[in-house]
């Protein structure tokens, strides 16, 4: 990586922490670009060759986020159960913990939920396309995602009492295993 990329990259890495302070402390419609350079310690108009808007910037972050989780749940793959992969969830939320809880609350984040949602539902559906449960695929898929986001979010908002081990063997019981049990039974 050359030096311009690695300033870059340390730039952006300040814009994203300096929004992510700012959004812990006060709402998101009250904070100015302004605001997210001081906090950041970058000048004005550098802002402005990374992003477009605080929104840029804010989709940014969360496409970042949910792209590494990606990764991180690919290396399990197929092979892995549902509590490796509840895991490498929980580990990841905790190592982001303040951008998760800063996606979670909704304020200029909601439509990227949405959409991750969204796109998470389509994902299932077509996994489950290749059986016939007793409960339609998309209505099964939205469950699954749905209770996904609100058992990160009850973990957040609640200080993370349990270890993230324990978090993705309860992800496996209460959300996966009954999941898949009811994609496996015949109608």
């Amino acid at each position: 990586m050359n030096t311009a990329d690695k300033r870059t990259v340390r730039t952006r890495k300040k814009l994203t922490k300096a929004l992510i302070e700012l959004l812990l402390k006060q709402d998101y419609e009250s904070i100015s670009i302004r605001h997210i350079t001081q906090q950041a310690n970058v000048g004005y108009a550098t802002f402005f060759r990374h992003y477009t808007s605080k929104d840029d910037l804010l989709a940014e972050a969360f496409r970042e986020s949910v792209a590494q989780l990606d990764m991180l749940l690919q290396t399990v793959g197929t092979s892995g159960s549902p509590e490796e992969e509840g895991k490498l969830i929980f580990e990841h939320v905790a190592a982001n913990s303040e951008l998760y809880h800063v996606f979670l609350q909704g304020e200029g984040t909601q439509g990227l939920i949405d959409q991750s949602m969204r796109e998470g539902v389509k994902e299932l559906v077509l996994k489950f396309a290749r059986y016939t449960p007793p409960i339609p695929a998309a209505i099964l898929a939205n469950h699954m995602v749905s209770a996904i986001i609100a058992l990160i979010k009850w973990w957040l908002h609640n200080e993370m009492p349990f270890p993230p081990d324990r978090m993705g063997k309860i992800y496996a019981e209460l959300i996966v295993d009954p999941v898949e049990r009811l994609v496996h039974t015949p109608k």
